[in-house]
């Protein structure tokens, strides 16, 4: 099984015990007198096989992830952890872009009280730039880190 297969079936296990809850919630109660839609004791029990399940892939992705290392020498927790902030650098400095822009300045508690003309206090373009750098930089990344979870056997 490939890295990227065990992520995929990680989520399908995460998106089961969604609806295994949801399911549970529904049958724990019924009208006085009514079956339950379904027995709670066999949802809880394939819950408890889908969660020990999740937890074995759990356990192996993260072992890949401290051992598959990217091309450049980082390990995937390393990227991982990259890509993390990044992704946090990117929608601030989003934010930033959309202010100085001429964006809503109300969300910051900058509503003018007067008919002042607001400006932007440094180089837009310089931020643009800035912006372009760190989204080709996190883009690069997520495909290193794509390349390896397809190519890692676990």
């Amino acid at each position: 099984m490939k890295l990227a297969e065990a992520l995929a079936e990680r989520k399908g296990l995460a998106d089961r015990m969604t609806s295994l809850s949801q399911r549970a919630r529904r049958s724990v109660v019924a009208p006085e007198g009514r079956a339950p839609l379904e027995a709670v004791t066999d949802i809880l029990e394939e819950l408890d096989q889908t969660l020990a399940r999740w937890e074995e892939r759990v356990v192996q992705i993260n072992r890949a992830n401290m051992t598959v290392r990217l091309e450049n020498g980082m390990t995937l927790m390393e990227a991982l952890a990259r890509r993390d902030r990044l992704t946090r650098h990117i929608a601030i400095l989003s934010e930033v872009m959309q202010v100085a822009t001429g964006g809503p300045h109300e969300r910051f508690g900058m509503v003018p009280r007067e008919a002042a003309t607001m400006v932007p206090t440094m180089d837009v373009s310089a931020l643009q730039s800035r912006l372009d750098q760190v989204s080709a930089e996190r883009m690069a990344l997520d495909l290193a880190i794509q390349q390896a979870g397809w190519a890692y056997d676990m």
